[in-house]
């Protein structure tokens, strides 16, 4: 794994991370550029949404790491707040940017017709999926969210001082955790892009289907992959799970008790509307 992609004459670096980080963000959003039609909208607020979610997502990212590392931060903030190659939390910059999404929606329903949350976030949700999968490959060049160790032939091994694994890990064999979950994300992507969403187009299934099984997924992989992880995950409430998990088990309960409550077939196709009753 190479943790630095180019290093300048000053000495500055630019990481990998960083790069394919932004190369997720950036193919979410093209994809999601295609799927303008197919959410009844428009380039200019489509973009205005997108740079509202993009900010609190990234902004949601970092506070969530704070939050985990609060006593680090505490006792040395600075360090922390200029590194940017690394030290994102998902779940928090997923949250922030659902919360976004909302104040959005209230802000675009008072000069607009109101429009309903679901019918949107079913394609946020897609490109959120296929963007983590680049993302996740970052982390693994990086060596950060890295595994255990582990006995198994197709472990990583990382020997780069620069990349985040502890030198008492290099050269060690760890779960290649980031690309377990980049599989499982590009697996999520398929099934979403080539069977939930056209489903819900033709009006097979429920607007927010996508949404909500993705959250659903993703809370189930995330923690059964948290099981297999190395680095800190630092600690809330109880030790045995990590604050990831905890937020994995509650965002599972809550979309799993959602699909169940309003259900998954959609039962009035000609009559459903993308609009807010």
């Amino acid at each position: 794994m190479h943790p630095i992609l180019c290093r300048w004459a000053d000495g500055t670096t630019l990481a990998t991370y960083s790069v394919l980080t932004a190369l997720g963000y950036l193919t979410g959003i093209v994809w999601l550029r295609t799927q303008v039609k197919n959410m009844q909208g428009t380039p200019a607020l489509f973009y205005s949404l997108v740079a509202t979610l993009l900010v609190a997502a990234l902004s949601g990212g970092k506070l969530g790491f704070f939050l985990v590392e609060w006593r680090e931060f505490a006792a040395n903030p600075g360090p922390m707040l200029r590194e940017w190659n690394t030290g994102w939390v998902f779940w928090s910059g997923f949250l922030l940017a659902c919360l976004a999404g909302i104040f959005y929606q209230i802000w675009y329903n008072k000069t607009h017709r109101p429009r309903a949350y679901l019918p949107v976030a079913d394609y946020f949700g897609t490109a959120l999926a296929m963007g983590h999968v680049i993302g996740r490959i970052g982390c693994w060049t990086e060596g950060c969210c890295h595994g255990r160790s582990s006995g198994l032939p197709w472990g990583s091994v990382f020997l780069d001082p620069a990349s985040s694994v502890p030198k008492h890990l290099l050269g060690v064999l760890l779960y290649p955790t980031q690309l377990y979950e980049a599989f499982g994300e590009a697996l999520a992507a398929a099934v979403l892009i080539g069977w939930v969403l056209p489903g819900i187009r033709a009006g097979k299934y429920r607007f927010g289907t996508a949404f909500l099984g993705y959250i659903l997924y993703y809370s189930i992989l995330r923690f059964l992959i948290e099981c297999l992880r190395g680095d800190d995950r630092g600690v809330f409430l109880w030790s045995a799970l990590s604050p990831s998990q905890w937020v994995s088990l509650a965002a599972g309960l809550a979309a799993a008790w959602t699909l169940k409550a309003r259900g998954v077939i959609e039962r009035d196709p000609k009559g459903r509307t993308i609009y807010a009753a």
